[in-house]
């Protein structure tokens, strides 16, 4: 994929760089933020970091200061958050997708966590103050004092970035980025899955074995079928179970058709990765006889599985949301927006197309 589709994936730090702003912007990963800021308070009297030392706080100073610096942070988060809440009420495009994108692009949630954690910690580092050592207590009080003045850049970067969401052309512009990456990651998806088959169906072929289908079972090509009528429910319940093939050992598969050289004719049912792996341990067999348990065992020990998410990411949310303004817009008769949206589409199909090749 990466020799054929090489602008489908970015270097390596900059693709880790936006999966961790990713990560820390979901409202559910505070806990993240917390620890991180809890640890820079516990490790910062065990490091000494020479261009940090630029602040000498005194510890009759540092005394004083600490309770200032809860006060102060408090203060600005909460004028922060009323300024944010107005500009909010004031979008130039309201919608869910909108305020989310909102979210992650100004870095709200991380910014807040950080903040409230930044809080607590001066809180408790304030009740301590008779208990911790003065070298130590200084040191913690410096921590805090450098995480306040990040905590004033990053709140200074959430008014830029809310600021910019005022702009409707911004917003378009955007939303147009968010289809790419969508397109991008549904692409490598579907690449994923054609070179894994592809490179599947070449071992089958290399070892004389052919795809089973319904014109071979019924000519005795496996195990006597039954059919059994079963509920929507027992098929949920069967399909929760189910997990996802994150890895194919192809030399062990091979190990596979050394041991079944003598065979007679052999069966395959096509994998590749990311599929339900409902037969893990039979997908290959001999026409004339069922597999023993060690080529089960052969088999099973070939794939590697992973589970299944509980919740499956929607990988079209921002595809759906282009046919549902394009829908709105002809029916209002939009035709500048609509001019718009058609021009994207066409980036989007133009992209497609050339990762089809």
């Amino acid at each position: 994929m990466k020799k054929r589709h090489r602008d489908l994936f970015d270097p390596i730090h900059k693709s880790g760089w936006r999966w961790f702003l990713g990560f820390i912007s979901e409202s559910k990963n505070g806990w993240f933020v917390f620890l991180g800021v809890l640890l820079i308070f516990i490790i910062s009297p065990f490091i000494d970091i020479s261009v940090l030392n630029i602040i000498d706080i005194k510890s009759e100073t540092a005394v004083y200061i600490v309770d200032q610096r809860t006060a102060n942070i408090a203060t600005i988060i909460s004028i922060t958050l009323v300024v944010v809440g107005f500009i909010l009420n004031n979008l130039a495009v309201k919608s869910a997708l909108v305020y989310r994108l909102l979210f992650k692009k100004s870095l709200l949630y991380p910014i807040i966590y950080l903040t409230l954690s930044t809080i607590a910690c001066f809180i408790a580092a304030s009740t301590l103050r008779d208990s911790l050592p003065s070298f130590e207590f200084t040191r913690v009080v410096m921590a805090g004092t450098y995480l306040a003045l990040l905590i004033l850049f990053l709140i200074a970067f959430l008014f830029r970035a809310v600021f910019n969401f005022s702009n409707d052309k911004y917003i378009a512009k955007i939303i147009e980025d968010e289809l790419m990456k969508e397109a991008r990651e549904n692409t490598k998806q579907i690449l994923l899955r054609k070179y894994s088959s592809e490179e599947f169906i070449a071992l089958m072929n290399t070892n004389n074995a052919k795809e089973f289908d319904w014109a071979e079972a019924w000519d005795g090509g496996s195990p006597k079928i039954e059919f059994t009528e079963v509920s929507q429910e027992e098929i949920s319940q069967k399909q929760s179970k189910e997990k996802l093939i994150h890895d194919l050992n192809l030399k062990r598969v091979s190990w596979f058709f050394k041991k079944k050289r003598k065979a007679e004719k052999l069966f395959y049912r096509k994998l590749n990765l990311e599929m339900s792996a409902n037969n893990a341990n039979d997908f290959i067999w001999d026409k004339a006889k069922k597999n023993s348990w060690l080529d089960k065992l052969i088999l099973r020990f070939s794939i590697v599985v992973k589970q299944k998410p509980k919740k499956p990411k929607d990988t079209d949310e921002m595809r759906k949301y282009f046919d549902e303004k394009l829908e709105e817009y002809s029916e209002q008769g939009k035709y500048r927006n609509l001019e718009s949206l058609l021009d994207t589409l066409t980036k989007l199909y133009e992209y497609q197309m050339q990762h089809q090749k």
